[in-house]
């Protein structure tokens, strides 16, 4: 299961004391994600946003970084660990639900998830346009095979116009949400995307 996946690369980093390391989740959203981010921080690594040159990818890699207490919030955790009985929960989740937060919790991962919301809201960029605007071309070149009739052309002009909409579509709820999680990370006083010395 990608949750066991992502807390051994977690585990891996704390061991070796790794300055940072990079993730890409197989979740089918994002939830999870912040919730595994919330441990990371517990681990003292803290999330930063896509790892450079991966933001406009479909699936991009996650950047996490260490923090510099890492060491005294890992040791102070494993102590805590090693003191209880039985299988050893992860910080903030409830026992035995793998990434799922107690509500304690639940805020800060909320806040987490906001900004990777705003960091996928990111990916909406101008390269899905240029793709948009590239479309009539690939249309006219594999018309070359059936022929410019009226017909087809108007059909390859109809395909066009649904991406397009769903294209403006897309751009408008997608706009709509991060401003949704700006504000709501602006309220809480969380200051996103991160600026590069973070």
């Amino acid at each position: 299961m990608d949750e066991r996946h992502l807390l051994n690369e977690l585990m891996k980093a704390v061991t070796e004391e790794a300055r940072e390391f990079t993730v890409r989740p197989h979740f089918p959203g994002l939830k999870k994600f912040a919730a595994f981010a919330y441990v990371a921080e517990r681990f003292g690594y803290r999330y930063v946003g896509h790892a450079p040159g991966n933001a406009a990818l479909n699936n991009p890699f996650f950047l996490f970084v260490r923090m510099p207490d890492a060491r005294e919030r890992a040791a102070a955790l494993q102590a805590d660990q090693q003191q209880a009985s039985g299988r050893r929960p992860l910080p903030g989740m409830r026992p035995g639900l793998g990434l799922t937060p107690v509500p304690e919790a639940r805020p800060q991962v909320e806040l987490l998830y906001s900004q990777m919301v705003v960091d996928a809201s990111g990916r909406y960029n101008p390269r899905v346009l240029s793709n948009i605007l590239i479309l009539p071309v690939v249309m006219a070149i594999f018309l070359i095979f059936p022929g410019y009739t009226v017909r087809n052309v108007l059909v390859a002009v109809g395909i066009w116009l649904a991406f397009f909409a769903f294209y403006l579509v897309g751009l408008g709820v997608t706009r709509r949400r991060r401003r949704t999680h700006l504000n709501r990370l602006a309220a809480a006083g969380v200051e996103w995307p991160p600026r590069i010395d973070a």
